[in-house]
């Protein structure tokens, strides 16, 4: 019996997004490069869209929510994973035993990921979130000496193993917007006073799609690109994908009457 065909569908040309992490990669040669596939890829797919973004040197991939990473592990994706959106009760042990990097914001995150790799019997990888001024998830610069203290502690007692320290710009798609320069100039501080206290990251990051693209100072050791690997412009102040080098990878496809 013959299926029947879709009246609508999306067509994800991986060859696209392959062209497109290597011309982000580009923009950004000192530094590793982190594809965002949350939200399965944007709609693209993530496994497929991981894999691809793998074969084209993306070092690192990055979810949302652990659920979205472990599927990742269960399909067999190999490499560096972060995720960062993180609830308490979570699966926190789940997590360390896939050996995916998760990020912390704060004391509540630290304890729970402290108490699964005791569970775990292994050295949980975490990444500290600062928040530099987007409010979204992040240690607010108040309590931000006493999550680095807390980490650098459970780092001794080899609990965790620090990887990362990192945030988010909330405005580098508004090129010029004064809040980029504030948030750059806070990751700094906020990261200075963490490598003081002992932190000794593998990677430091901010750079979002629009950073990678516009601004070169804010790439550090890793760019998180999430639209513009799927060739999409993260701004129309910015540039049509065209003119960013990037590669639309989805066509809408129907049937007309």
């Amino acid at each position: 019996m013959n299926e029947t065909p879709m009246r609508v569908y999306a067509e994800i040309d991986l060859d696209a997004v392959r062209d497109n992490v290597r011309a982000l990669r580009a923009r950004a040669p000192r530094a590793a490069l982190m594809a965002v596939v949350k939200a399965n890829a944007y709609g693209h797919g993530a496994l497929q869209c991981a894999r691809a973004a793998q074969e084209a040197g993306a070092a690192w991939l990055g979810t949302a929510t652990p659920e979205e990473a472990l599927e990742l592990r269960a399909a067999g994706i190999q490499g560096r994973i972060m995720c960062w959106l993180w609830t308490p009760g979570g699966p926190w042990r789940e997590a360390v035993e896939a050996d995916i990097d998760v990020s912390v914001s704060g004391m509540w995150a630290l304890d729970e990921v402290r108490a699964a790799a005791r569970a775990a019997g292994r050295t949980a990888r975490i990444q500290l979130k600062a928040d530099t001024g987007l409010g979204r998830n992040g240690c607010q610069p108040a309590d931000w000496a006493a999550l680095v203290g807390a980490a650098v502690a459970a780092q001794a007692e080899g609990t965790v193993q620090v990887t990362g320290v990192w945030s988010h710009f909330a405005c580098a798609d508004e090129p010029g917007h004064p809040s980029i320069r504030l948030q750059l100039d806070a990751f700094r501080d906020m990261l200075a006073y963490a490598e003081k206290e002992g932190v000794d990251p593998e990677v430091r990051h901010i750079a979002n799609s629009p950073a990678t693209l516009t601004l070169p100072e804010s790439h550090f050791d890793l760019v998180r690109t999430g639209l513009a690997v799927y060739g999409v412009s993260p701004a129309p102040e910015l540039g049509t994908p065209a003119e960013l080098g990037l590669r639309p990878a989805m066509t809408l496809r129907a049937s007309l009457a």
